[in-house]
Order: C-alpha cells, then structure tokens, then sequence
C-alpha cells in the first residue's frame, strides 16, 4: 500500500505544484498590471493638476503685479518721496490732481517713467476718453476702440476682474481700475492696469512640456526597473518550482535551498519540511512492504509446496476440489506478491537493464509466448513488420505485453479475436493489443491503470489481481512511454504502448 500512497501523494503534489505554477505567473502579471495602472494613473492625474497649479500661480502673481502698480500710482499722488524716488522724479513736487489737465500731466509723467512688465499694460483715461498707454501699441483686444476699455472707462470704483480671451492672441485678461476723484470728488479719470496672460500661459505650458516629457522617460524607466525587480523579487517562487519538477518517486532527497527571509522562506521550509515527511514515510512504508513481500513469499511457497505433495487421489471429490480450490488461491497470492515486490522495486533507479533489442525477433518471441497464455482457443493475429534497433529492458517489455496479452485472454471468449502489433514513427515505437471482447466502459478507461482496480466485467475474473495494467504502465513510463486505451462496450479493446525513440536509442535495418 506503499506505492498506493505515494501515487495519491505525488498526485496531490502535482496538483499543488501547477497551482503554484499558475499563481506565480499571476502574482508576476498582477503585481506588473497594478504598478502600471497605478503609475499611470498618477502620471495622468498629475498632469491637470500641475496645469492647474500653474494656472493658479500666474494668476496670483498677475494680480499681485496689478495690485503693486495700483499701489504705485496712488502713492505717487500722495506724493511719496520714496515712489517718487524710484521713478527718478527728484525736483518735481507732486501735486493731487484737480482739473483734467493736472491728471493729464500725472500721466505724462508716470508713464513716461514706469516701465510696465512684459504683457503689463499701463492706460490713461481722461474723463470717459482713452488719453495714453505704456506701451502705446496695444493689442486689439484693449485698444481704445475695444469694448473691454469702453467699459472700464466707465468705471467709478476700484475694481479687479478677468475678461475671458482663450483664442486670442492675449489670452485671458486680467484687470485693475483705479478711479480718480478730485477734491469735490468728481471723477477726473482712471487708471487702469492690464496684463495679458498668454505669454506667461505659453511659457508655462513649454515647462509643462519638457516635466511632461521628462516624467514620460521616467515612467519608461521605472516600467523596466520594476519588471526587474519583480523578477528578482519572484526569483525563489521558479527556485521551488524548477526543484520541484526534480522530485519523483525515485529521488526525494532534493530540497529547496533557502536563500532568502520572509514569507517565501517560510514557504520554502515548509515544503522541505512537508518532503521530510514524505521521504520518511514513503522509505519506510516502502520497506515495510520489501519486508512483508518477503515474509509472505516463504510461508505461501511453504505450503503450496506441502500441499502439492499429498496424494489426494485417495481424498473424497468434495476434499479434491477444496484442495485445487486452496492451491489456486495460494498460487494467486504468489502472483501478487510477486507483483507488488516488482512495483516496489520500479521505484528504484536500477529497475530497468536496458540492452539492444532486435525488434524483429522480439515481436516474434512474444507473439509465440502470448499464444500459449491459454489452451482455449482465440483467433490470433500477427501485425508486426518492425525492424532495427531499440535500447530497453528487453524482459520488462516482455512482461508488459505479455501483461496485455493476458488481460485481453481473461475478456475475450472463445474464438473472439486477439491482435498484437508493432510500429516506428518518426519519434516513437508503438506496440498495441487488441481484442474483439467485451470492451470497456468510459469511466474504467482511466481508473483501470490504477492498481488493485478492475473494469466492470460481466463476469468477474478471480485470477486478476488488478495490478497487472499497472505494472503495464509503470514499466512503460520507465522507458519514458506511456499505455493508453481505446474501447467502446460490446467492440473490443486496444491498448497501445508507445515509447520514445532516441537516436541513441534506435537504427533501423
């Protein structure tokens, strides 16, 4: 039950290690997916808001300009020394305006002396007439004509405003209106202070650009930086998985080398853990069963030995029979010892002795040992037309297809037909049996190749033990092959060996 055990084992382990498998290739693309999406995401999301920031930054600093040459023209009518000095006015004494014509000359000295900031324009308004600007040349969205200054001339509080211009020349306006009142607080004028915004707009957005550019190299960047280090940091997921395609029956001694701390080395002790116990248990059930095949074999030979020796011609009928009845159950019991030990040992690494096989000769051999399987007769045929060269253990061959052979007698009745054959492909070496019997059902097709497991027949076979296809199988993937089956109920059977050819391995005649 050894064997048994450690088929269950290795297939829950295979399954385990394809979900690893899966889930590494998922856990690589999943963790590369949401650092793209979330790097991009922020490379998108960043970029109206710098456009905004900077929308917002201009603004700020437009209206702090505005509000700073406001300032300037109102001290300067307050007369202050320190304006006055800063506009190189020294021998002039600065009087408040009164008539329009004070207000004219105020003008013709501010602006003739205030130099304005680039897209800044300076306008004189006398009255409800546009009189002079710094610099004279306007755009055609604030010239005298325009109705952006129509109406600021009209203005009789200190007011700040945008006027919107997105597919002009300037762009969107910003604006500050300066009333000014003499001493009886009529309105002589106004001052007013524009700024077009395109210019510094466009500047920004030529800076945008080049942060846009360079975060685009940086995103590419980091994309391959982080498909990198992903990589890395997986690397001891494909260390666990390319040791354990290593691990078979035949060899559990190899483990997972813990280069690492975390998680992943938690998870690489506990596989190598979970291999202890199973290279424990599975050495130690395995010899229980050596020790339990070669404890039976003595006692059953023992007695079918003693018993073959008594005369029972002297024994009453019903005694003959129990005593055939006994003999054949112990020569039975023989059997699957014997076939148990052999299952045991196909664990091991010298279980096959290859040799070169003539296939020619071969196939003759067993076709002649598989007509004497039975003395009932069967319609034998003969298929084989192989010849050349084939490296293998010329006995197990022999024992799988005599193993066939015997399985297609034990479903066959009397003068049905059994078929054996042989073929080369370009790759592989086929060998198949089949018969005219019985058949088999689609859901025995597979559980058949599992030992102690039988078919549903219409009569049941004492003598199989239902290790004799598994034996089949087991000496057919020790060659690198597999058996597979072909059968509908009430049409036969085919059951087909291929096995791989090498060039080492094969030359044909």
């Amino acid at each position: 039950m050894a064997l048994e055990f450690w088929r269950k084992c290795r297939q829950q382990a295979a399954q385990k290690w394809s979900l690893l498998a899966a889930q590494l290739l998922s856990v690589r693309a999943r963790v590369f997916f949401w650092y793209l999406l979330l790097l991009s995401g922020f490379l998108l999301l960043s970029l109206p808001i710098m456009l905004k920031l900077v929308a917002d930054d201009i603004n700020t600093r437009v209206q702090k300009d505005l509000r700073e040459d406001i300032k300037l023209f109102q001290d300067l009518l307050r007369d202050d020394a320190e304006v006055k000095s800063r506009l190189g006015i020294t021998e002039t004494s600065i009087d408040y305006p009164d008539t329009p014509i004070d207000l004219i000359e105020l003008f013709n000295l501010y602006l003739a002396r205030r130099v304005p900031e680039d897209d800044t324009f300076l306008i004189g308004i006398i009255g409800e007439d546009f009189y002079r600007s710094s610099p004279e040349a306007l755009p055609k969205e604030i010239s005298a004509s325009s109705k952006l200054i129509r109406k600021l001339s009209q203005t009789n509080v200190l007011m700040t405003g945008l006027d919107p211009y997105p597919n002009s020349v300037t762009g969107d306006i910003l604006y500050k209106v300066l009333p000014i009142q003499n001493s009886n607080r009529e309105i002589l004028g106004r001052f007013i202070v524009v700024h077009a915004v395109a210019g510094e707009q466009q500047e920004a957005l030529s800076s945008l650009n080049i942060v846009f550019l360079t975060l685009l190299g940086v995103f590419a960047l980091s994309i391959l930086v982080s498909a990198a280090i992903a990589g890395r940091v997986l690397s001891p997921l494909k260390t666990i998985l390319a040791v354990s395609r290593d691990i078979n029956e035949s060899n559990l001694t190899k483990r997972i080398p813990i280069s690492t701390k975390g998680e992943l080395a938690d998870l690489a002790q506990s596989i190598n853990s979970m291999m202890d116990r199973l290279e424990r248990a599975f050495r130690d059930q395995r010899q229980f069963l050596n020790d339990a095949g070669h404890e039976l074999r003595t006692p059953i030979t023992i007695i079918q030995g003693h018993l073959e020796l008594l005369d029972t011609s002297t024994l009453p009928p019903e005694d003959q029979e129990t005593m055939a009845l006994v003999l054949d159950e112990l020569g039975r019991m023989g059997r699957m010892v014997q076939d148990l030990s052999l299952l045991a040992k196909s664990e091991r690494p010298d279980f096959l002795r290859l040799e070169s096989i003539d296939l020619k000769s071969f196939t003759s051999e067993v076709f002649q040992r598989m007509i004497s399987l039975t003395a009932e007769p069967r319609q034998w045929q003969f298929e084989a037309t192989v010849q050349g060269q084939f490296i293998g253990d010329r006995q197990r061959l022999i024992q799988a297809l005599l193993n066939l052979a015997q399985n297609a007698v034990q479903h066959t009745q009397l003068d049905d037909l059994i078929g054996f054959g042989a073929q080369t492909t370009a790759q592989s070496l086929c060998f198949w049996v089949q018969d005219t019997g019985e058949g088999i059902r689609a859901e025995d097709q597979i559980r058949i190749f599992e030992r102690f497991e039988q078919g549903h027949q219409r009569t049941r076979n004492r003598e199989g033990s239902g290790l004799g296809l598994s034996i089949v199988q087991t000496i057919a993937k020790a060659h690198g092959g597999r058996i597979t089956v072909e059968s509908e109920p009430d049409h036969g059977a085919k059951f087909v060996m291929t096995l791989p050819l090498k060039s080492k391995s094969v030359r044909f005649a």
